[in-house]
């Protein structure tokens, strides 16, 4: 199973992967995990459409700045370890959005992120446990952002 055909067959396209903005790596290994940094949804260094879910943001943009954050760590992890086959399965993902204290559809945005990682890995392997979280701002103004586990191969 090769994820980026995976991705391919639903017209999903890795990114080039984003220089960080501040001083950190944007993924470190331990014992056969990689721990992704936060992913904002960029496009050629900038976000596309800043701002709070449910005034500024529709939960359709939302949902497709959430594919666009997946999309931004599978780039990270390729460029990380030269291609997704050495990603055995997604541990867990946590979901941000940053959205007005009536909004409700936070977890049906994670969605987005959450499908990405399915069609990718297949299966059980890109299953995973999440956390979706509802803040009051994130970095840049940024309307949702991720970071992710995964189990490496030995």
């Amino acid at each position: 199973m090769n994820p980026e055909s995976n991705l391919a067959k639903e017209n999903l396209v890795l990114p080039k992967a984003e220089t960080p903005a501040f001083d950190y790596l944007p993924l470190t290994m331990h014992n056969g995990v990689a721990y992704l940094a936060g992913q904002l949804a960029k496009v050629d260094g900038v976000l596309p459409n800043p701002g709070k879910v449910g005034r500024d943001i529709d939960e359709a943009e939302a949902g497709r700045q959430m594919e666009l954050c997946a999309l931004q760590s599978l780039s990270w992890l390729k460029h990380y370890l030269d291609g997704l086959g050495k990603v055995e399965r997604v541990l867990h993902l946590n979901a941000y959005v940053s959205c007005t204290d009536d909004f409700e559809f936070i977890s049906r945005i994670a969605d987005h992120a959450s499908r990405v990682y399915m069609v990718a890995f297949g299966g059980e392997n890109g299953r995973h446990a999440r956390s979706v979280l509802g803040m009051v701002r994130l970095p840049q103004n940024a309307p949702v952002m991720i970071d992710l586990r995964v189990a490496l191969r030995g």
